[in-house]
């Protein structure tokens, strides 16, 4: 039997499925604070505003409809559909909005300390599910002449194993300024966000490609709000610098490593067993035991990377006991 929807829910429905109303203006939320938002304007100024209850829950990079109330105060009247949103549990294990509208995520890796590449692994198949473009960013490329030879070929034969896979790797430092250009090319026109580990040089990164202009308004203006300095609880979507486009910082999302909830996902992140799959006998095959499986034939003939294929094996077993799978 079906749970019938509350007049609340019918509501927040009814109002995200409104056409657009051209006699508001048009904005984006750039960050919240209780229930105040700071959204961006058409025309790249910065308001307080406070949203409609039936809108639901908004969130940073929301496309929004605004006005300004009688009391002279902005109000949001409505939510745009969103491409996508980025949900993850709190420190209370409450699963909240992060961020909405997310065009591509950068993967910021080092040399030291690198990353797993299982998680590695695991962040492209929750970007593809957002669904969203990943790219995987090496970061201090400056610092890869000082560890060990073997840890570099290790490296390098990491990367061109993703790359092989058609995964986009650039390469970068943001203390020599190597590779900034490109990058800010490649943000250009996009809202991106960045995760990896500490101690990877994110913040760095976004110092070198963000408005330090933006980013200082957008903290003044933060600290008239109902939360004060507590800015650091919520993303933000930080503008580029003399570009369009912009970039979400989302304070305690380190990793994506969560069961994705669409199986395409985790197969368009490993397009090579992908492929092999198709020489299997059986179009269901697991890979695990069955006979003529083409796939456990590569890996014994060495022409599939071992860790690979059991990472892409844990990723599916995670999902088949999600409580969240679709």
């Amino acid at each position: 039997m079906k749970s019938r929807l509350t007049d609340r829910q019918k509501n927040q429905i009814a109002t995200r499925n409104k056409a657009p109303d051209l006699t508001l203006g048009s904005g984006t939320v750039i960050t919240h604070h209780g229930t105040e938002l700071i959204i961006e304007t058409a025309d790249g100024h910065l308001l307080r505003a406070t949203a409609r209850r039936t809108l639901g829950a908004l969130t940073t990079g929301d496309r929004v409809g605004w006005r300004t109330g009688e009391d002279q105060r902005e109000i949001i009247e409505q939510l745009h559909p969103r491409s996508n949103t980025l949900i993850r549990p709190d420190t209370h294990g409450k699963l909240r909005l992060m961020a909405a509208n997310i065009d591509q995520v950068l993967i910021v890796l080092a040399p030291i300390p690198w990353m797993n590449p299982n998680i590695v692994e695991q962040a492209i198949v929750a970007t593809l599910d957002l669904p969203a473009t990943p790219i995987i960013l090496l970061n201090k490329i400056d610092n890869l002449g000082s560890i060990d030879r073997q840890d570099r070929q290790q490296i390098e034969a990491t990367l061109q194993l993703w790359q092989a896979q058609d995964i986009e790797i650039l390469r970068v430092s943001a203390h020599t300024g190597e590779g900034i250009a490109e990058l800010r090319t490649r943000l250009a026109d996009r809202i991106s966000m960045m995760i990896g580990l500490s101690g990877v040089g994110k913040t760095s990164l976004a110092r070198s490609i963000t408005s330090q202009a933006a980013t200082a308004a957008i903290k003044a203006l933060s600290t008239h709000s109902q939360e004060g300095q507590h800015t650091t609880r919520h993303s933000t979507l930080f503008r580029l610098d003399h570009l369009p486009g912009g970039l979400i910082d989302a304070p305690g999302v380190r990793d994506f490593a969560v069961a994705a909830r669409n199986p395409l996902a985790i197969d368009r992140a490993f397009p090579d067993i992908l492929k092999l799959a198709q020489g299997c006998r059986f179009n269901n095959c697991s890979h695990n035991q069955e006979p003529n499986c083409a796939v456990l034939a590569a890996l014994a003939e060495g022409q599939l990377d071992a860790r690979r294929f059991e990472n892409y094996q844990t990723l599916k077993r995670d999902r088949s006991q999600s409580p969240n799978r679709s």
